[in-house]
Order: structure tokens, then C-alpha cells, then sequence
């Protein structure tokens, strides 16, 4: 318990700094609401329509793909540097564990593929 208690000083310091700082500008900042302020930016031309249009997201789709495998391959390096040692072992169900989660990787990908996510309009 005592190993924790630096994190969580740390923890109440950093929460109580976030909020004495947005205490601080609800109660000091300026308060001087206008018409031009309240609308949407547009680098000064006039809002035309309804900012509440539809989009394509296919552009975060493939950024959330990239992400994501991106993130799985990590587990490489950790399982590389491990690897040796436990074939050293004679140990071989890091092995197959490891193949295992390349074909969970090998199956999402063809089936983004299958699904045209990676195709751009």
C-alpha cells in the first residue's frame, strides 16, 4: 500500500490543479457574449446551411484500421525477445500461441479486404 502512495499524491495533486485552473476562468475570465462570437467559425465568410451535414468516414475508418494494427504488431517484439528463451525450455506453446494471433490478424485483414474498406472513393 505504501508503494501506491506517491501515485496517488500525484494523482490528487494533478486533479485538484485541473480543477482550482477551470474554477479560476469560469470565475475570472471575461464574460461578454455577442451574436459573432456565438457562431460558427468559417475563417470569416458567412455560415451557409446547417453545420449538421453528412459525411463520408471512410478516411477514420482506415486511420482506426491503421491504429489498430498497428498496435497488434507491438506484441511482436515483446514475444521476439521472449521466443528464444523459451525454446530454449523446450517450451513450444508460445509458439502456437503466437501463430494463433497472426491468423486472428490474417482473418481480420481479409476480411477488410472483402468488405472494400481499404478502397478510397
Amino acid at each position: 500500500m505504501e508503494l501506491y502512495l506517491p501515485i496517488a499524491i500525484l494523482f490528487i495533486i494533478g486533479l485538484g490543479a485541473g480543477v482550482v485552473i477551470i474554477g479560476l476562468s469560469a470565475m475570472l475570465g471575461p464574460r461578454n457574449p455577442q451574436a459573432t462570437k456565438l457562431t460558427t467559425y468559417e475563417c470569416g465568410v458567412t455560415p451557409e446551411g446547417s453545420a449538421r451535414i453528412p459525411f463520408k468516414s471512410r478516411f477514420y475508418l482506415i486511420a482506426v484500421l491503421f491504429l489498430l494494427f498497428d498496435v497488434e504488431a507491438v506484441f511482436f517484439f515483446p514475444w521476439a525477445l521472449v521466443y528464444r528463451e523459451t525454446i530454449r525450455m523446450g517450451d513450444s506453446g508460445l509458439l502456437w500461441a503466437m501463430l494463433c494471433y497472426m491468423a486472428f490478424l490474417v482473418l481480420g485483414l481479409v476480411y477488410i479486404y472483402r468488405k472494400n474498406v481499404l478502397e478510397l472513393d
